[in-house]
C-alpha cells in the first residue's frame, strides 16, 4: 500500500509542475490594507485547529479584515473524521474522499479556489500534495508561504524559518511582517 501512494505521490506532482498557474492579479497587501484572507492547512490535532481558528478572530479584529476562510485538509477516511472539524462558517475541510487518484483535489475546493482572496496564507508544512494543487489553482492576489517547501515555487511573499518551524513562530514572523502598513 505504502508504495502505490507513493507512486500516486509521485504522479501527482508531476501533475501538478505541469499545470498552467491560473491567471491572476498580482499584488502585494499587508493585514492593515487587506480586506480578504484565505487560510491552508493540514488537520493536525484540535489544538491547532483551535489555534486557526482564534487566529482568524485576531485578524477580524485586530486589522478589521472582512472575510477569513479556512480550508484544512485532514488526512483521513470520511469515516474517521474528528468531531471538532465540522462545517462551520467560513471554515470548510477536504479529505481523502475528495481526492482524485493523484492526489488532486476533486471536489470541495471550487469556492475556495476561485475566491480572490488579498492574502492566501499557507499554514501547512508546504509539502502536503493536495494544499500544494489548492496554492497553485488559488487566484488569491498574494500567495505567502515557507522557503524550503514545495510551494515555495507558487508563492509570492516567503519567510525564511529554517527547516523545523511550529506554527507559534510562523505566525510571530508572519504578523511581524505583514502587521507593518509600510510593506505592500
Amino acid at each position: 500500500m505504502k508504495l502505490l501512494r507513493k507512486l500516486k505521490t509521485a504522479f501527482g506532482i508531476r501533475v501538478l509542475h505541469a499545470e498552467v498557474e491560473p491567471v491572476r492579479i498580482r499584488k502585494g497587501f499587508n493585514f492593515n490594507s487587506a480586506e480578504s484572507v484565505g487560510i491552508i492547512y493540514l488537520d493536525r490535532d484540535e489544538d491547532f485547529y483551535k489555534k486557526l481558528h482564534e487566529y482568524a478572530g485576531y485578524l477580524k479584529n485586530e486589522f478589521g479584515i472582512k472575510t477569513v476562510s479556512l480550508l484544512g485538509f485532514v488526512d483521513e477516511p470520511e469515516k474517521k473524521i474528528p468531531a471538532y472539524q465540522q462545517h462551520k462558517l467560513d471554515s470548510e475541510f477536504i479529505t481523502r474522499l475528495n481526492l482524485s487518484w493523484n492526489q488532486r483535489p476533486a471536489t470541495g475546493v471550487e469556492n475556495f479556489t476561485s475566491s480572490d482572496f488579498d492574502i492566501l496564507i499557507d499554514f501547512s508544512d508546504g509539502n502536503v500534495l493536495p494544499l500544494n494543487f489548492i496554492l497553485k489553482e488559488s487566484r488569491a492576489k498574494m500567495k505567502v508561504g515557507m522557503r524550503g517547501r514545495r510551494a515555495e515555487r507558487y508563492c509570492d511573499f516567503i519567510l525564511n524559518l529554517g527547516e523545523e518551524v511550529s506554527a507559534d513562530i510562523f505566525v510571530t514572523t508572519l504578523n511581524a511582517y505583514l502587521s507593518n502598513p509600510k510593506i505592500k
